[in-house]
């Protein structure tokens, strides 16, 4: 009798799926709202093991309640969320992976808030590495959550890795922000199996960084999408990371852009609400950056990778999506817009 039971079962399962009503394809993020009262689904790196991610409850502090660290915010959505505590200098990352499937556009969204005992601070080159032989006399004390490619490396921030950034905390941010709504579109990305990574590099006292509410949603899935959805394929509104308020102030927006067919390079005009660092990249371009001053249009210039160009040299045309992201000066929300652009290059463009 028991060798009858696991085909019946399995003929029982595949009735009950092709009675099933069709849906879109769901990305689950496990325990995204903490409220089982631990980090179940998620998984935690420790670099020195002087610190470590917390299930918390109330406003004690794991850890720093013994440093005479002061009190941290309540959970800002239900009893539960996670925070990051830690004694001595230490890397800390919570993370897990969460598979996309092809054809469906797919929403990010969270609430993350931290506190700072000391300024925050971002080496150069960037590493999330406490390690006084890595810093050679820098300081890092930072924040931040990114969509890794999976398989990466847990610290890499490399633009091959870092499919995503969705917020970090720039140099000479303020040492403390409120609960905030962050939201990044996961569509280019649909199809793979990617890793959010919440990171927190302190290198010298206590920095306690929290996060709660940790969903994924799409089309007939139900639940919201959050505010400052990102564009579709070819559309020029984006923004991810609303910051209170609409529009313009909560948002960039990505203008027309315009090829070079001498070199295959694109200039892309960004709208920014504020001061802060633009950044886009891609699969098939090079990451670049701008600075901005102050609100208004910053233009990226686009270059093709060494494999786009030889591409385009065959082609004279290459499509591919770029994602642009801000990181405001003063701190926040991380705000991002993707699109496609097209690269083109002149048949005797690249030939000496």
């Amino acid at each position: 009798m028991r060798r009858t039971l696991v085909p019946l079962a399995a003929v029982l399962l595949a009735a009950v799926l092709l009675v099933a009503p069709g849906r879109a394809a769901a990305a689950t993020v496990v325990n995204g709202d903490f409220e089982s009262g631990t980090l179940a689904g998620w998984q935690v790196h420790q670099a020195t093991e002087a610190g470590n991610w917390f299930a918390y409850q109330g406003t004690e502090a794991p850890i720093g309640r013994h440093l005479g660290a002061g009190p941290l915010p309540a959970p800002p959505q239900g009893t539960y969320a996670a925070i990051s505590d830690l004694a001595d200098p230490d890397t800390l990352l919570l993370y897990q992976e969460v598979s996309l499937a092809p054809g469906s556009s797919y929403q990010l969204s969270l609430l993350a808030y931290y506190s700072s005992r000391v300024p925050i601070a971002v080496p150069s080159p960037d590493t999330l590495s406490v390690a006084e032989e890595v810093l050679g006399g820098q300081q890092n004390q930072q924040f931040r959550i990114d969509v890794m490619k999976a398989g990466a490396p847990l610290e890499s921030l490399e633009p091959s890795d870092v499919l995503l950034s969705v917020f970090q905390t720039a140099p000479g941010a303020p040492t403390v922000m409120k609960p905030t709504k962050l939201t990044a579109d996961l569509t280019p990305f649909a199809g793979q199996t990617v890793v959010l990574r919440i990171a927190v590099a302190a290198h010298q006292e206590l920095l306690n960084a929290g996060i709660d509410a940790v969903q994924i949603t799409s089309p007939g899935q139900g639940g919201t999408s959050g505010s400052g959805g990102s564009s579709g394929s070819g559309g020029s509104k984006g923004g991810s990371g609303s910051r209170g308020g609409g529009g313009a102030a909560g948002r960039i927006t990505l203008g027309k852009a315009k090829v070079d067919r001498r070199d295959g390079t694109v200039t892309l005009p960004v709208q920014v609400p504020e001061a802060g660092v633009l950044r886009a990249r891609g699969a098939k371009v090079r990451a670049t950056g701008a600075p901005a001053t102050k609100k208004g249009t910053v233009v990226l210039h686009l270059a093709p990778t060494g494999a786009a160009f030889a591409t385009l040299r065959q082609r004279g045309l290459l499509r591919t999506g770029v994602t642009v992201s801000f990181t405001p000066r003063g701190g926040g929300a991380h705000l991002t817009a993707s699109r496609k652009v097209v690269l083109r290059l002149s048949p005797r463009a690249g030939h000496k």
